[in-house]
């Protein structure tokens, strides 16, 4: 059975004027961020209008595949599209993971992502959906060129709508140990972090609140976009 020891999150505007990421969690059973595109507002409402259906499709049952919670959040934006004209623009990314008793189900869709770390090392990354992820997978680019390419930003992948649906991939966790944390975060935090610094962070045992902090204090620094992690540790019974 997984328990979770400690959790925390943080999430933030950065130097942008509004802060369009919004997470929800009910502690050992999900966690999900999501990050909001569309201009005037629009992000916010569609990250906040996709968390609130997702939430309440996984707190409502204990089997529910996730790719039905993503099709019913889909519905919630069309809805809402279909009576706001001026919204059809928006969107937003999504990220999560659900707890069972032996494993971590993670789905995603675009540029938010979910780490597995253990003893410094990253066991498991999601796989941006993005226009510089498929450079770097071919070739044209290298990671470090794609910290500063300006087509950093562009998703090929995001939740819009039952009208534009897409595919959540899914990943299922089953190698975990003693003191695994799992960091549920937006792209604002790959701004001021990157892997092998998330590795020096992630190599010792602290409460989940230590490694909020620590992501928060580089962001502050170095982050123009939003930025939101959730961060917890886990245990093996």
């Amino acid at each position: 059975m997984i328990v979770i020891k400690s959790e925390a999150f943080i999430t933030d505007k950065g130097k942008s004027e509004i802060n369009e990421d919004t997470l929800k969690c009910q502690s050992g059973k999900f966690y999900v961020v999501c990050d909001g595109v569309g201009g005037n507002g629009n992000g916010l409402l569609a990250s906040q209008l996709l968390v609130e259906s997702v939430a309440n499709s996984l707190s409502h049952s204990e089997d529910l595949v996730i790719a039905i919670a993503l099709k019913e959040a889909e519905k919630a934006l069309e809805d809402y599209k279909r009576k706001n004209k001026n919204t059809y623009l928006m969107a937003s990314t999504l990220a999560l993971t659900k707890i069972t008793d032996s494993s971590i189900l993670i789905g995603w869709v675009g540029d938010s992502r979910v780490y597995q770390f253990r003893n410094g090392k990253i066991i498991y990354k999601t796989t941006d959906h993005s226009w510089i992820s498929d450079a770097i997978k071919g070739g044209s680019i290298t990671a470090l060129e794609g910290l500063f390419h300006p087509e950093r930003n562009r998703l090929t992948r995001s939740v819009k709508g039952n009208s534009q649906p897409t595919v959540m991939d899914e990943h299922i966790l089953t190698n975990l140990e003693d003191n695994d944390y799992i960091l549920i975060c937006s792209d604002g935090i790959m701004e001021s972090w990157i892997d092998e610094d998330l590795e020096n962070l992630f190599s010792e045992v602290k409460p989940a609140s230590y490694f909020v902090q620590k992501l928060h204090e580089n962001c502050q620094l170095f982050s123009n976009d939003n930025y939101t992690a959730i961060v917890y540790q886990i245990s093996k019974l």
